[in-house]
């Protein structure tokens, strides 16, 4: 009976504490909340001491600087706090605050909060990494989010785990263009500004501050760290170094529009900013022994300006990544093998495998396809330094896809896979319309082991020592608002293959 008595104790504690992190970490905002902390928290590059805490303050301050305290707790109602301190914000920055709060213990569930003008925020949940022997971790992965285009459906269902250790979002997370260019707001009444395309930094402030007054959207940062790297929208279309797609020249000088949008990025998501360059965007994050997660940067930093044939498509000096970048990621990679890491997740931009047209010719010049000379000497990279379990995840393509990377998988005797690529579907951005018919485009891809383009969602990973388990989540519909989003396929990728086994 004492047994019983204890176990019943144990329980009624476990279930109160579970109770007491769903009001805490789940609450909406409060009356007052919706003014000082109309644009939610979020939290962001998790470390095993440290994790980056935001918010933005909307109080009257005209030019002055305003005061922000915050602090961060075990427990989710704030009591057992274990550090805490005070920051400014003023309009230099638009209000909006970035906190690095260390001297955490790794691989611990955390609670924080900010006040300001005597309202405290809502309450987020966060997680730093672990270290040493690991024994599993999960990820959601996302990309493509454009407002008008769809309700955040995927957010939702991704707020709604308490499971996951991190998001990764591979970019798009905003888009530049003006209402109508890209989808309208009076679709789908998913109103945002400004209504014109972004190219000044006020502009790009009030995008990225109308994008993070939308619910799910708020849900899903106050739950989860994000891990998040740009791709091209968070600037303008098909960016390269010198230029992008649809920047034109009556829109000013590109370094100017280009450094208003990442200023207008580094100031609204909570990404651990770095002494120096703002540019450079790449980093690495460690879960013990179990994953090394690597974001690089394949847009803005080095990439050539994008071909629109097949002339200079064997140029050896085209790059994509540039000479540092490409160094310091095979640098990366190659440690993370020799110290025994069991896995290294490359986060990325664009697709990486191979996919051609009936005559050879990349079906997207924008990818690596255009480039591929700099994937052959990443490919060569991993061979030279025997690099293994590598999985890349990429966004971009507004659908799904699970393929074995080859350096030649066309050939007559194809050589291995060296690594496998997953691409995430889109969180609610336009379904892929100008794909060949996938039928006859996966029967000339024996390397694509399978691919959606008819599905928004978001796609999942479970890691252990011996594999990966990889499934898609995918949703049809994201014209009304809700939370379903149930698993479609799942892959396993066994650890020392690379190769994709459906489940």
């Amino acid at each position: 009976m004492r047994r019983r008595r204890f176990l019943l104790a144990a329980s009624a504690t476990l279930v109160a504490a579970r109770d007491a992190e769903v009001r805490a970490s789940e609450q909406g905002p409060a009356r007052g909340q919706h003014e000082v902390f109309a644009h939610g928290i979020a939290s962001g590059d998790p470390l095993a001491d440290r994790v980056i805490l935001w918010t933005r303050v909307g109080v009257d301050a005209r030019d002055g600087e305003v005061e922000v305290r915050w602090s961060v707790a075990e427990d989710p109602e704030l009591r057992r706090v274990v550090c805490s301190g005070k920051v400014t914000t003023s309009a230099a920055r638009d209000h909006t605050v970035k906190v690095d709060a260390d001297g955490l213990a790794p691989g611990q569930t955390y609670y924080y909060a900010f006040e300001c003008s005597g309202v405290r925020s809502p309450i987020g949940r966060t997680k730093t990494l672990p270290v040493g022997s690991t024994a599993a971790a999960r990820l959601a992965v996302v990309s493509c989010a454009n407002f008008p285009s769809g309700y955040y459906v995927v957010y939702a269902a991704i707020a709604l785990r308490d499971d996951i250790d991190a998001v990764v979002h591979l970019g798009d997370y905003v888009y530049e263009y003006a209402d109508g260019a890209y989808g309208s707001s009076r679709t789908l009444d998913r109103k945002f500004s400004p209504t014109h395309e972004c190219v000044t930094l006020g502009d790009y402030r009030r995008r990225h501050a109308s994008y993070k007054l939308d619910p799910d959207l708020q849900h899903v940062h106050r739950r989860h760290p994000f891990i998040a790297i740009r791709d091209d929208h968070e600037v303008a279309n098909n960016a390269w170094r010198g230029g992008a797609g649809n920047h034109q020249s009556g829109e000013g000088r590109w370094p100017t529009r280009r450094a208003a949008a990442v200023q207008a990025y580094r100031e609204w998501m909570p990404v651990r900013d770095e002494p120096g360059d703002p540019l450079p965007i790449r980093r690495s994050f460690r879960w013990g022994n179990l994953l090394e997660l690597v974001m690089c940067d394949t847009r803005l930093l080095d990439r050539d300006r994008q071909l629109s044939g097949l002339e200079g498509l064997d140029d050896h000096q085209r790059t994509l990544l540039g000479d540092e970048q490409e160094a310091w990621l095979t640098d990366v990679l190659a440690s993370s093998q020799r110290e025994g890491t069991c896995w290294r997740l490359l986060g990325q931009q664009v697709r990486m495998a191979q996919l051609r047209r009936r005559d050879g010719r990349p079906i997207n010049f924008d990818s690596w396809d255009g480039y591929p000379q700099a994937r052959d000497r990443l490919l060569a990279a991993l061979e030279r330094e025997a690099v293994r379990d590598v999985i890349v995840l990429t966004g971009d393509m507004h659908s799904s896809w699970a393929s074995e990377i080859h350096r030649d998988p066309f050939g007559r005797a194809p050589s291995g896979a060296l690594a496998v690529e997953l691409i995430a579907p889109a969180v609610s951005s336009p379904l892929t319309a100008n794909l060949p018919a996938l039928g006859p485009l996966l029967a000339r891809h024996p390397h694509v082991r399978w691919a959606d383009a008819t599905h928004r969602g978001y796609l999942l990973l479970d890691l252990d020592p011996t594999r990966v388990q990889a499934t898609f989540h995918l949703v049809a519909d994201v014209s009304t608002p809700h939370d379903e989003v149930p698993a479609a396929q799942s892959f396993e990728v066994p650890r020392g293959e690379s190769r994709l086994v459906p489940l």
